[in-house]
């Protein structure tokens, strides 16, 4: 029997569960402390976080335009409706493979009440260009690090950058506690405003804080190759094949708190992990024909949730996806398979592509599980099947959008 190995995984123990059950390690603390931060409001889940911003900044302005990247997570557009704002796209680089800020201001106008820069698959964003722009046409900075929890830029977390910052603890992030998310700001009135609305969040019914507990065994056991292989016709079941049209925003639970708590004490070598898995990566890689990799920033520290390539040719990409599942076990993903304007109706022209990039990046990016379940072995088997897929097939360098 070929043992797979899932694309997330947090390596959750029997002493975290234990400690969830009745510890006394506090998330909500421990992650203050992590990321140097007044005010941290834990959630159940990092879209139920992103709303409170958003209806926190409400309270604060009349404006009404929420700008975020066409390529990014599709459900962040449920929170900007949900909380009565409306969402405004801006292209991405394919030398990044994050918001292009060069054409960032071209977004950005009197109506915009914030910037959302999302850190896709833990890379920071140009944070400086992001501040100066938003913060010039007097709108606020809200930093997506739902992916890159453990990422650095000159020496402080992803997250901390902007005037709120906004995490998730899902089971596809660099920690998780089944479900959660998280709220982090400096201001004291940024603080003061997102704690009346975390204080309105009801409390998980007593049915869901039961299941939990056990769920999040179950979540332990899938992260592992034995136990993914055995119960993949379970997981396969609670996988995201569906577009989310809603969301329930919910308290953290205590058991969630107290085995974060636990987790985290070992975050730093789960980040440490997955950023020397990414690093290999981009070494081993680095220079192939047909294949192209981001632009790492400088003075940064990339806790990689997975290692994105872009392949010039759509059917490369899907055939060494197929293959690489195949003949190693390894279950690389394609993420989103379209950018936002082709998922929602948002108002754009339909006759012609706005954001090109976006649409690229989304029909061309193959992510490589780094998270520290994957062994060094698998990683350069992956680099060697990479390499022979590509010198087989097209070889053409990666000539990326507009």
């Amino acid at each position: 029997m070929r043992l797979m190995v899932p694309s997330v995984g947090t390596p959750i123990g029997i002493r975290d569960i234990l400690q969830g059950l009745s510890g006394d390690e506090d998330l909500p603390e421990v992650f203050r402390r992590y990321t140097g931060v007044k005010y941290c409001y834990f959630t159940n889940s990092g879209t139920t976080a992103f709303y409170l911003i958003l209806r926190a900044l409400r309270t604060l302005s009349s404006r009404r335009k929420v700008v975020l990247p066409a390529y990014t997570a599709p459900s962040l557009i449920l929170p900007i409706r949900k909380a009565g704002l409306r969402p405004a796209l801006a292209e991405v680089s394919l030398d990044t493979f994050n918001l292009d800020v060069d054409r960032l201001e071209d977004y950005v106008d009197e109506d915009t009440l914030c910037v959302v820069p999302v850190h896709m698959f833990g890379l920071p964003c140009d944070m400086t260009g992001v501040g100066e722009i938003a913060r010039g046409k007097g709108a606020f900075v809200v930093e997506d690090a739902a992916s890159s929890m453990g990422s650095e830029l000159n020496g402080r977390p992803t997250g901390t950058l902007g005037d709120l910052g906004f995490y998730s603890f899902n089971r596809g992030k660099n920690l998780t506690t089944l479900t959660g998310g998280c709220v982090v700001t400096d201001s004291d009135c940024l603080g003061d405003a997102v704690e009346g609305q975390w204080r309105k969040l009801p409390r998980p019914s007593g049915i869901s804080r039961l299941l939990i507990p056990a769920k999040t065994v179950g979540l332990a056991l899938a992260f592992r190759p034995l136990g993914y292989t055995l119960l993949y016709p379970i997981v396969v079941r609670f996988k995201y094949t569906e577009l989310h049209t809603d969301f329930e925003p919910l308290a953290y639970t205590e058991f969630q708190a107290r085995m974060g708590g636990s987790l985290f004490m070992r975050a730093g070598e789960v980040f440490r992990t997955r950023e020397e898995n990414g690093t290999f990566l981009y070494n081993s890689l680095s220079g192939i024909e047909g294949l192209k990799l981001p632009r790492i920033p400088p003075n940064s520290k990339v806790a990689f949730n997975q290692f994105p390539i872009l392949l010039e040719d759509e059917a490369v990409r899907d055939s060494l996806h197929l293959r690489i599942r195949k003949e190693l076990g390894l279950e690389t993903t394609l993420l989103y398979p379209e950018p936002i304007h082709r998922i929602y109706d948002l108002g754009y022209d339909a006759s012609r592509d706005p954001f090109p990039n976006s649409t690229y990046l989304a029909r061309r990016l193959l992510l490589i599980p780094t998270h520290p379940l994957v062994r060094r072995e698998m990683l350069e088997r992956v680099v060697e099947l990479i390499k022979g897929h590509l010198s087989e097939g097209s070889g053409a360098c990666c000539r990326g959008g507009t």
